[in-house]
């Protein structure tokens, strides 16, 4: 199995410009150059559609060619001949990525690595190594069946690497903290191609500007991270509900009631979706406890109050296929099953310190008003993620480049535009609106974002803080003063 991994996955590393005869000369490089076993894959070659497929084909990159590697010599490779060239290139995974910016890399070089996703754990030491494309679902897996577990996001086929460097959030924060409150060091090629460890005790301050923003700063070659025993017998309690969104108000109050008093091991989830069986909109939920039936019934007493509800269900699932049971899945695992393209699809996030309840129903409205008065719309989703914090906010606010520990929620908007036409401006700008209800009564200064939910038009300080900026800016200046890694949200090498 292969270890190599990089700063963000289905993220860009934009060099330069690749046209016409240089793009030539690139492929001349890579014959040259990589070993005997690698490939490189053109339009038109069986794979390439696979291998170049996104997330989201708004904004999406496109690509003259692909280097399919499977190792670190291989990856230095194809960066230095994409860089001799000046052509723009992305290393890609799961190709989960969505980013505004992505839509000025044409024409260029995807560097492939979907193959690297090795798996070795230590269950005597607590450490867990992995591969730069391991999903979710596999950590998952490869841990449940040692009795281990570790914070993972909530969809199975997003990177592990990728949300790590953003921050994580997962439904067992509460717990263990983010994601990134689990990683102990990565190898790291700076974009000068040396490679380097960083953690606490080797190159810190790296350490702690790539726990946030790591994919400004290098390809991460291999990340190890902390891991936990399984709460007993490996089984998590699972309450779902589906809601009539005249119950948003009421659902809204409690979890306002609740956010003070919410236990470890219990996440909320949410999904607001278009329902053609009832023609409108419901809320669905789904509180998922990291621990025994018993006390997740208790837990989730508050959810069982709230009316009207259109249906409720309840089960203890092993840690393994919790995924697969969430939201009225009832075990299905296609639920499981990686589909990447989601069509013309953008997101928004905005995260908040506190509930108003109002402007959460008023949010709601108007996504009611979206798909309904443009039913072109109907594709579209509204998330939250509402977690405990504890471990979360324990850490020092200063202790890594996330800055917002103090939020008790993060919303996402995936909107999906069925239709060539539509557009956020010809949909009466209802995606920005919904955000900016959010935002303006989060109790926070401006915009807060989670990079890993991120749309690509917010401001740096609404992603990094304001706080942060000069503290990242001087990172950026030692380690990319030329701004190899630019294309993703790229830091300034000076602030202000």
């Amino acid at each position: 199995m292969h270890y190599v991994s990089f700063a963000l996955l289905a993220l860009p590393f934009a060099i330069g410009l690749s046209i016409g005869k240089r793009f030539d000369k690139l492929i001349d490089c890579l014959e040259r150059s990589l070993s005997p076993h690698e490939s490189i894959v053109l339009p038109g070659d069986l794979g390439f559609s696979n291998d170049t497929v996104r997330f989201s084909t708004l904004n999406a990159p496109t690509f003259r060619a692909v280097s399919r590697v499977s190792n670190e010599h291989d990856i230095r490779v194809s960066i230095n001949c994409a860089r001799l060239t000046a052509t723009h290139f992305l290393v890609t995974g799961t190709g989960h990525g969505t980013y505004s910016g992505f839509g000025e890399l044409q024409n260029g070089l995807e560097i492939y690595i979907g193959n690297l996703d090795g798996i070795k754990v230590d269950p005597k030491a607590n450490v867990m190594t992995i591969g730069s494309a391991t999903l979710f679902k596999d950590v998952i897996s490869s841990l449940y069946n040692v009795g281990k577990n570790v914070p993972t996001g909530s969809s199975p086929c997003v990177g592990m690497v990728g949300a790590t460097l953003g921050a994580g959030i997962g439904r067992l924060q509460g717990l263990y903290g983010l994601i990134l409150d689990s990683l102990l060091s990565v190898r790291i090629m700076l974009p000068n191609t040396t490679v380097v460890e960083v953690s606490h005790h080797s190159n810190p301050e790296l350490f702690w500007g790539i726990r946030g923003a790591g994919f400004n700063f290098g390809v991460i070659l291999s990340a190890t991270y902390r891991i936990y025993d399984e709460v007993p017998n490996g089984l998590h309690f699972s309450a779902d509900y589906e809601f009539p969104i005249s119950s948003a108000k009421p659902f809204y109050q409690a979890l306002k009631d609740e956010a003070a008093n919410m236990p470890a091991p219990l996440c909320i989830t949410t999904s607001l979706t278009w329902n053609s069986s009832h023609n409108a909109p419901t809320l669905k939920v789904n509180a998922a406890y990291a621990g025994p039936e018993s006390e997740g019934r208790v837990a989730v007493q508050f959810l069982d109050n709230i009316g009207p509800t259109l249906r409720r269900n309840y089960t203890t699932v092993p840690w393994d296929q919790l995924l697969s049971y969430t939201l009225f899945s009832g075990g299905d695992e296609s639920v499981l099953e990686c589909r990447v393209s989601s069509g013309k699809r953008e997101v928004l996030s905005a995260a908040f310190n506190e509930v108003d309840v109002d402007a959460h129903v008023s949010m709601t409205e108007q996504f009611n008003d979206m798909v309904t008065r443009y039913p072109q719309m109907r594709a579209s989703d509204n998330g939250l993620y509402f977690c405990a914090t504890q471990v979360v906010r324990r850490y020092p606010k200063k202790s890594t480049a996330y800055p917002w520990r103090q939020a008790i929620g993060h919303y996402t908007w995936g909107i999906v535009y069925d239709d060539d036409s539509s557009t956020d401006a010809t949909i009466d700008n209802l995606p920005k609106r919904m955000r900016a209800t959010i935002s303006r009564t989060a109790g926070t200064d401006g915009l807060n974002t989670y990079v890993g939910f991120s749309n690509g038009d917010e401001p740096l300080r609404a992603l990094f803080s304001q706080e942060n900026l000069s503290r990242l800016a001087a990172l950026k200046k030692v380690y990319d003063p030329r701004g190899l890694f630019n294309a993703y949200h790229p830091l300034p090498t000076f602030y202000p």
